[in-house]
């Protein structure tokens, strides 16, 4: 079944009260560099209109949130990061106003990427140098209420990244990162397609769901307000191959919901999700309702799914401080089932930032930590994967604490120095489920060798001159167990640059009337 035709009414509803700005709800993509600006500003006490926790914004926000921090932020390194957030976002909807009933903008952008590893999580290196140049293609066709939004990557980076699952035999590999249709007006709005989501603590991925995955296609719907809504992401995901010898697939669909609530200085919600499959099995609008709690559908209905429950708060002070927590309980067990005595996988987030330091820098820190079973299911379809990434956080069986301080006012954009600690063990949801007899004795946390590694970094973003961007994040690992060799140690330097290049003469705007 079409999970398109599903949301057919709604988006026919949206449409009697749509907002005449089609073209300011395209989204800001997760990758970014805006993104660091607004972290840096948001760790200061500023953009408040803009939440934390759910993520994309979309650009009519960004600017109007851009636009009222302009009053109260006077000082030249505030409004030069403020231009930046400007000037990224017009890359999405370019020079498009509230008069524009009809316009196609396209652009076309170089760049390259010098890495120590292909892995894109840097405490987790695997060693493999790549120096590769890449290209982007932006389009954007808004209509009335409507916006459609492309972007297509091409780089020989995605050929050595081992959770990327495209065709590595050419010269460049090519996705769409992003490629949707949205509709929106003041409190509801629908998107179909691809683009990073993510419910995440800042500086955090999301337990429940991210940007680590690949984007994949889905339907997204939220309806209500900032004080009180209802979010929810529809997909149908990659197929599990069950037997290479008789070619026998299972389909895979994911279903996620968050109500969320802001009240004063407080941003806090619940979620649920599942993902579900099996041989010939279909879309169930059953499972895709977002009123209805999903877990009624399997310990009520008998309907076979993997559930999952997560919440998430985060307290906002005048002066920029956030502190926050996130919790995601994976196979939770309330009755007596035949799988009794699995262990329930556990993820849980905690994070304190822009904690006031002298000349205006901002202390931060988190901690992580996700069991060795969680997001692994009995059944591999059941995995919380995306292309065998996690739909939260690329990996399990680790915990990890980081420190560090943000000195961006004493640079002309924003920096973060940084030191992290993380002990990764051999799980890994990927690998098979213990058998049933295995489970009680199961450790919760740190199968096998354990690799302990220490981290000693900044990373930054900054956008220098016109169309040029710069993302950085480099240090050094020292790492004990090293691929998990007991009592190995290794010292390495690990390191990522990007460099961007999008000219004004590569731009195109017209007008549709």
């Amino acid at each position: 079944m079409n999970i398109t035709r599903r949301v057919a009414p709604l988006v026919t509803g949206l449409l009697l009260t749509a907002a005449p700005l089609g073209a300011q709800r395209a989204l800001l993509p997760l990758d970014d560099i805006a993104y660091a600006y607004i972290d840096a500003l948001q760790a200061r006490g500023q953009l408040r209109e803009l939440p934390v926790i759910e993520r994309p914004y979309t650009v009519g926000a960004v600017r109007a949130a851009v636009t009222n921090a302009r009053g109260s932020l006077r000082d030249t390194g505030s409004q030069r990061w403020l231009r930046a957030i400007e000037e990224a976002a017009d890359k999405y909807a370019p020079g498009i106003t509230h008069a524009d009933s009809g316009v196609f903008a396209a652009s076309l952008g170089g760049y390259g990427v010098a890495q120590t590893s292909g892995t894109r999580d840097l405490m987790q290196s695997d060693r493999v140098n790549t120096t590769a140049p890449g290209f982007t293609v932006r389009a954007l066709l808004q209509s009335g209420p409507f916006t459609g939004a492309m972007r297509v990557l091409a780089d020989r980076r995605m050929r050595v990244d081992p959770e990327f699952f495209g065709r590595r035999d050419r010269i460049l590999s090519a996705r769409t990162e992003d490629g949707y249709i949205g509709v929106g007006s003041k409190f509801a709005s629908v998107e179909v397609g691809r683009i990073g989501r993510s419910w995440s603590l800042p500086g955090q991925l999301g337990l429940v769901l991210s940007n680590g995955a690949y984007t994949y296609d889905h339907v997204h719907a939220r309806i209500g307000t900032d004080k009180l809504h209802l979010s929810s992401v529809i997909a149908r995901l990659d197929d599990e191959i069950l037997n290479f010898a008789t070619d026998t697939l299972a389909q895979r669909y994911f279903t996620a919901h968050r109500l969320g609530v802001r009240l004063g200085r407080l941003e806090a919600g619940i979620s649920e999700s599942i993902v579900y499959g099996g041989v010939a099995r279909g879309f169930q609008p059953s499972l895709a309702n977002p009123v209805a709690p999903l877990f009624l559908s399997q310990y009520s209905e008998g309907d076979k799914v993997n559930v999952g429950f997560g919440a998430d708060a985060l307290w906002r002070a005048h002066n920029g401080v956030m502190l926050g927590g996130q919790l995601f309980l994976d196979d939770f067990q309330i009755d007596d089932c035949e799988l009794c005595g699995e262990p329930p996988g556990v993820a849980l987030a905690m994070t304190l930032d822009g904690v006031p330091l002298v000349a205006g820098t901002r202390a931060f820190a988190s901690y992580t930590r996700v069991n060795s079973l969680t997001y692994r299911a009995p059944d591999r379809f059941e995995r919380y994967t995306s292309r065998t990434v996690g739909l939260g956080q690329r990996n399990s069986d680790f915990d990890e604490v980081r420190a560090g301080v943000d000195i961006g006012p004493l640079l002309p954009a924003p920096v973060r120095v940084y030191v992290a600690y993380r002990r990764q063990g051999a799980g890994d949801y990927r690998e098979p489920y213990p058998a049933e007899v295995r489970r009680s004795s199961w450790p919760t946390i740190f199968e096998g060798v354990v690799v302990q590694t220490l981290r000693a970094a900044a990373s930054g973003a900054f956008r220098v001159g016109a169309g040029i961007e710069v993302t950085a994040d480099a240090g050094v690992n020292r790492s004990r167990n090293d691929l998990r060799v007991p009592d190995a140690v290794k010292t390495r330097f690990e390191g990522r640059v990007r460099v961007a290049l999008e000219p004004s003469w590569a731009r195109v705007k017209a007008s549709l009337f």
